[in-house]
């Protein structure tokens, strides 16, 4: 179900450069607690200097913006190169935050989230996860016209608009999604998923149930993905 840029085996997580990290990760070199450990030399990290950040910022505590427990968050924890999945921290943040959002109705493991920088990253990091060159996404319409953009552009994947009347809202139809996906069929286009904005943009109104019932119907005996922009979550 994913691209093949997303399926290859040539990710650069397996190449040495990160296998040997990962193995210095499993046994740091630490001159009193571990004096045989391995030391890192492929990161360009500057630490000699820390001890005199770190005094300078227990004295002033104020100058990141950040605390921890009434204290300064961790220096060394921002200074460093991070996780590429995200700072964990905040992820942990997020995930509570994402639940008090939605009336704690739901709750989300950090383990299962990937931060990006802002959602139209996301939206074309997923295209490019899911999808290949020449392949389509489905897209309930009116839709924010950045999606042209940021869907498309330059991961090479065809759009194929899911006409939806304003007649009954612009609810988004089993009717409608079957006529989307058959005139992708008369065109040759491999249909990867069905992208949605819930609450929508731009209308501001939030899917029903029974719409989002049979999403998922129409979705799962075609074996597509089913990729929800919920941005606007918080606001409406």
């Amino acid at each position: 179900m994913l691209s093949s840029k997303a399926s290859s085996n040539s990710h650069g997580q397996d190449s040495a450069y990160f296998l040997g990290w990962q193995v210095y990760e499993e046994n740091p070199f630490d001159e009193v607690e571990n004096p045989t450990g391995i030391i890192q030399m492929g990161l360009a990290e500057n630490q000699l200097s820390f001890d005199l950040v770190e005094s300078w910022l227990r004295k002033n505590p104020d100058a990141m913006g950040l605390k921890e427990d009434g204290e300064s968050a961790s220096f060394r924890e921002l200074a460093l190169f991070q996780d590429y999945h995200g700072l964990p921290a905040f992820k942990n943040e997020l995930v509570d935050h994402m639940a008090k959002v939605r009336g704690n109705k739901v709750k989300f493991d950090p383990n299962n989230l990937v931060l990006a920088a802002g959602a139209t990253s996301a939206s074309e990091i997923l295209i490019f996860c899911l999808a290949d060159p020449g392949e389509a996404i489905l897209l309930p319409t009116p839709y924010y016209p950045g999606f042209d953009r940021d869907l498309k552009w330059r991961t090479g994947v065809e759009i194929v608009p899911v006409h939806c009347s304003s007649s009954d809202g612009f609810r988004i139809t089993m009717l409608a999604l079957e006529d989307a996906y058959q005139r992708a069929q008369k065109l040759n286009l491999n249909v990867k998923g069905v992208f949605i904005t819930n609450p929508s943009n731009p209308l501001g109104t939030t899917m029903a149930k029974d719409e989002l019932n049979d999403l998922i119907d129409f979705a799962v005996p075609k074996n597509i993905h089913v990729i929800s922009d919920e941005v606007f979550s918080g606001t409406v």
